[in-house]
């Protein structure tokens, strides 16, 4: 095998293609957020779709599935016998809180989320020392007692392997795992005291994202070396510690060293936040790897269920051709038609910035992101229309100490540009139209972040213009899948109570309709 994976047919490997066929229906039809996927056996891939504008090139964030690569860091930290699961975090650490309940805690509390201690990501978090945030919270039960869902033990993991190799977390990676499997080094948000987030904060394209799953399929080799360790995957890949009682089925399974167990039997998965998997089905020499961007990713979950009831039943080879013509003609993430322009209100505001009042979190990022960075994000207080001589409609907005300016794609088309905000460099892939004389919707795709923001400008009353603030997953189911995450039985009136009461009142700060008011002056 070499450094690129090769292709095959779902029939000619042992894949049902019906199976995987289904699936991409469901997808489309229960709007399951794919961004793309990939589906190997025996090394190869078979089956593998991608909507636009993703790619298999195209890096991704990957949320908490950064925790099992952080994981898979400390899994070389322990072969190379430079750190022990039973050591206490003390050890690392000997300048914090001294507490008796914080020398309890071994790095095996961390892996496993048994640490005992509740961090909120509501902490403030810029420029602050975490692990004096860690070490200065107290506990709510005892080490190794009680499973708590908490980035911030990833956190420390991460800064452990920094300290003890003096490198950055992707750094150490590098020539460990990256390297031998032919994969660039990724990018992976680091804070300002050189630690990286490692519990989440890595982007990755899906097809590198595919050569690790298939590494660990293949118990840490790769073309015949072994790459990560055996004993680390063993194991990592197996039950070590109640989960939930509640929630996600898939949730529920127990937890490995940093690795989810699955319903699917013989299964494991590494899992990030909105859809964010690499399944490796054990038995089966099959791999699975998907990219996303959906609310209650439950759903999703349930889907690849579905799929696998069927997916390594004799090949229907009839549906290889469906399956083929069906991912050749995968649409656009978002449809935005094109129609007839009003250039007339295009040129009327063309350079006049539209001033607005926002709060803290009100950003084009999604709130998940951007808590370790050393230039705050966020508080969006301007927008300028910008129609160009040729005819070109640009979209400019300044946020926090950020100045991003967008091509609109006006033709139903994605117009794509580079943006930025501090450490991360992304894209914005753009749609807008007129949805009538007075109401232009823009809908801006940051392509790496797995989130859209749509922004209906009405200027049907030239006093008071409006500007409506939606996003793609949406905050209000967002909420209401993170009860159910954590293992609290969400009823019918639950659900309905957060989406109508408390999720309206968090989108006045995080996605407000700006009201706005024309300035003169430009930035």
């Amino acid at each position: 095998m070499k450094n690129t994976l090769e292709r095959g047919s779902c029939s000619e490997n042992g894949i049902n293609p019906r199976a995987v066929y289904n699936f991409i229906e469901r997808n489309e039809k229960e709007k399951l957020g794919v961004d793309s996927f990939m589906l190997l056996k025996g090394g190869k891939v078979v089956a593998e779709g991608y909507y636009n504008p993703y790619t298999n090139k195209t890096p991704h964030v990957e949320f908490s599935l950064s925790k099992s690569m952080s994981a898979t860091a400390l899994g070389f930290a322990l072969d190379e016998g430079k750190v022990s699961l039973d050591d206490s975090i003390c050890k690392y650490f000997p300048e914090y809180g001294k507490l008796w309940s914080n020398k309890r805690i071994t790095v095996r509390h961390l892996v496993t989320m048994t640490a005992g201690k509740m961090i909120g990501m509501a902490t403030a978090r810029h420029k602050e020392d975490w692990i004096k945030i860690f070490f200065d919270t107290p506990p709510i039960a005892p080490p190794g007692k009680l499973f708590l869902y908490v980035n911030d033990n990833f956190y420390l993991i991460s800064a452990i392997i920094s300290r003890v190799y003096g490198v950055t977390l992707v750094d150490f990676l590098e020539p460990r795992l990256f390297k031998p499997l032919g994969i660039e080094k990724p990018f992976w948000e680091i804070d300002s005291f050189g630690y990286a987030a490692g519990g989440w904060g890595l982007y990755m394209p899906i097809e590198d994202l595919a050569k690790i799953m298939r590494c660990y399929s293949q118990m840490g080799k790769w073309n015949g070396k072994q790459v990560i360790p055996e004993k680390w995957i063993e194991e990592a890949t197996k039950f070590q510690t109640k989960t939930v009682k509640h929630g996600q089925p898939d949730v529920a399974q127990g937890y490995g060293y940093g690795i989810w167990m699955t319903s699917i039997p013989n299964a494991y998965r590494f899992y990030g936040l909105y859809g964010q998997l690499g399944y490796v089905f054990k038995d089966r020499d099959t791999v699975l790897v998907v990219n996303s961007g959906i609310s209650k990713d439950m759903y999703l979950a349930a889907a690849i269920n579905d799929m696998c009831k069927t997916l390594w039943d004799t090949p229907e080879e009839a549906f290889e051709t469906k399956l083929k013509d069906k991912l050749s003609r995968l649409g656009d993430k978002d449809i935005l038609d094109k129609k007839e322009r009003n250039t007339a209100l295009e040129r009327k505001y063309s350079q006049k910035p539209l001033k607005t009042r926002s709060g803290t979190f009100a950003s084009m990022l999604p709130a998940t992101m951007s808590a370790v960075f050393d230039e705050r994000v966020g508080h969006i207080d301007r927008f300028i229309l910008d129609l160009k001589d040729n005819g070109e409609l640009w979209l400019m907005w300044k946020e926090g100490e950020f100045v991003n300016e967008v091509k609109l794609g006006m033709d139903g088309k994605y117009a794509e540009t580079p943006i930025e905000f501090g450490q991360l460099k992304m894209h914005a892939c753009t749609k807008a139209a007129w949805l009538n004389p007075n109401v232009l919707r823009v809908i801006i795709r940051i392509k790496e972040a797995c989130v859209a923001r749509q922004l209906d400008f009405d200027f049907s009353n030239e006093k008071h213009i409006r500007i409506t603030n939606n996003s793609i997953p949406d905050l209000p189911n967002l909420a209401a899948h993170y009860v159910d995450f954590s293992g609290i039985p969400l009823t019918n009136a639950l659900d309905s109570a957060i989406v109508k009461y408390i999720a309206p009142a968090v989108l006045a700060y995080g996605e407000p309709t700006f009201r706005v008011k024309k300035i003169k002056r430009i930035f």
